[in-house]
């Protein structure tokens, strides 16, 4: 009635009422009664927010990769927020312009400045699994930015959730690993079976060499044995002779004894 307006907001809504051009009131949470003519009020949402983001960029190779992620952030001043972007409201608290969608914009392509450099100067390979080396330079240049500062806003992290190629580019990978798989698989399979034929060998070798040992062993054997018959004939001539001689000698003796 008569351009005398009611209007609250919840806690974690932080809000500015303007009268004439100055600040009559602020805080998180307010209602209050205010003349609209001469008022403008300003909402800026104080919970923290995930915004999710994709954009590409291009290795040193001149190969594209994609770029997938999300950063957590939070207004840490709001009237700082309040005097760079639009958040005023209308009397039924909504939003008169969508200032929140040139504030994420702007957060992206910060996000996107602190990575451009550390994509271009690497390979596609190294970029695919550089994940947590980008949520490095994207935190790190975040919180480093001077128009994040100016905007007032508190980054809290950043993540990375994939970093892919082209789709090409992504099948000549796979194909690439794939054969280099299947040279590895076929590598282990010629060393197991080269293993296995140096194992044949050796099996066999020793086999040979036991039966060399053996051969040499009745060899020997067999020599020691001739070696016995020898040495036993030698001893049966030589009884032999001493039992012919004695049978001489006692020859003899009788004769002597009959003459």
């Amino acid at each position: 009635m008569f351009g005398i307006q009611h209007i609250k907001f919840d806690s974690m809504t932080y809000v500015l009422h303007y009268k004439n051009g100055n600040i009559k009131r602020e805080g998180r949470g307010l209602s209050f009664f205010y003349f609209a003519p001469n008022s403008s009020i300003v909402a800026i949402p104080m919970g923290s927010n995930d915004l999710p983001f994709i954009f590409n960029e291009t290795t040193n190779d001149y190969q594209t990769v994609s770029i997938q992620g999300q950063i957590s952030y939070k207004i840490g001043n709001p009237k700082t927020l309040a005097d760079n972007l639009d958040f005023t409201v209308n009397d039924s608290g909504q939003h008169k312009k969508n200032d929140i969608e040139k504030l994420n914009q702007r957060i992206i392509n910060e996000a996107q400045t602190a990575t451009s450099s550390f994509i271009h100067g690497i390979s596609l390979k190294d970029a695919i699994r550089s994940a947590k080396k980008v949520e490095a330079n994207i935190l790190e240049g975040l919180q480093a930015s001077p128009a994040i500062r100016l905007l007032g806003i508190e980054i809290l992290g950043a993540s990375i959730l994939s970093i892919q190629a082209s789709r090409e580019m992504a099948r000549a990978l796979e194909t690439e690993t794939r054969e280099r798989l299947q040279q590895e698989a076929d590598q282990a399979i010629y060393e197991r079976r080269n293993f296995a034929v140096e194992q044949e060998r050796r099996i066999k070798e020793s086999e040979l060499n036991t039966e060399i040992a053996v051969e040499e062993k009745q060899k020997q054997i067999a020599e020691k044995r001739m070696e016995s018959e020898v040495q036993k004939a030698e001893n049966d001539r030589k009884l032999r002779e001493m039992k012919l001689a004695a049978d001489i000698s006692v020859e003899n003796q009788r004769q002597q004894l009959i003459d």
